[in-house]
């Protein structure tokens, strides 16, 4: 008959522990010599700690008993923790929480502007500018030459005698043509004025251009420099 007065006497065990790891989950192993699985239970804190506890008879009224807290790492989710017993040890595995990386597309490549060469431009632009200096000054000379020549052949020396009356008219033809020389001659120092106003406007223009170019082109490529460097 079993003496139901007899109170138990409990010896503390401390078992031995130990942490494994997974490519999905944390275990902790326990080993438990002489324990069966009936005699051990787990339980998980609101500490988030695993409690371990359990006692088995060793003869008599001596029992052997164990009672630990184990922290539980903050990278397992405790909602989901499973145990196993099997050949003295106890088997503790704690999923790790899963973290969603957020996918980003990468970004679309940035297509570089057309950049026209400024050679090009230049000689486009050149093809419908106004003559070079050279060819404005050709164009005044022949135009005085040929104004000179008709007045020199109208006041060349007169062969005979000439009268009052010729005198008078050969000074109102000369003054006429001095008139039409002068008129001529202004007209195309004036012209000549002109085209050379344009074509140093053209000529700025032109350089313009080419330093708006330059500097897109710079900040073109500090910008891919700086895209490939990230």
């Amino acid at each position: 008959m079993a003496n139901f007065g007899t109170e138990r006497v409990y010896q503390e065990f401390e078992p031995a522990t130990r942490w494994t790891s997974e490519p999905d989950a944390e275990i902790l192993v326990a080993d438990l010599p002489g324990f069966k699985k009936e005699q051990v239970k787990v339980a998980v804190t609101s500490t988030r700690k695993l409690r371990l506890t359990g006692e088995r008879p060793t003869g008599g009224n001596k029992w052997i008993r164990f009672h630990q807290e184990i922290p539980v790492p903050l990278t397992v989710d405790i909602d989901s923790v499973s145990a196993m017993f099997k050949d003295y040890k106890l088997y503790i595995r704690h999923p790790r929480i899963k973290t969603e990386t957020p996918q980003t597309k990468p970004p679309a490549p940035v297509k570089p502007p057309v950049v026209a060469k400024p050679h090009d431009q230049h000689e486009a632009k050149q093809s419908h500018g106004s003559k070079p200096n050279d060819q404005l000054k050709h164009d005044a000379e022949q135009k005085a030459g040929k104004v000179k020549s008709g007045k020199e052949g109208l006041t060349g020396e007169p062969k005979g005698t000439l009268s009052s009356k010729d005198h008078e008219e050969k000074d109102k033809v000369g003054a006429k043509w001095f008139e039409k020389y002068k008129e001529a001659t202004g007209n195309v120092v004036k012209e000549a004025k002109s085209k050379r106003q344009l074509l140093c406007n053209l000529t700025a223009s032109i350089v313009l251009v080419l330093l708006i170019l330059l500097y897109a082109r710079n900040a073109v490529r500090s910008s891919l420099v700086w895209n490939s460097e990230e």
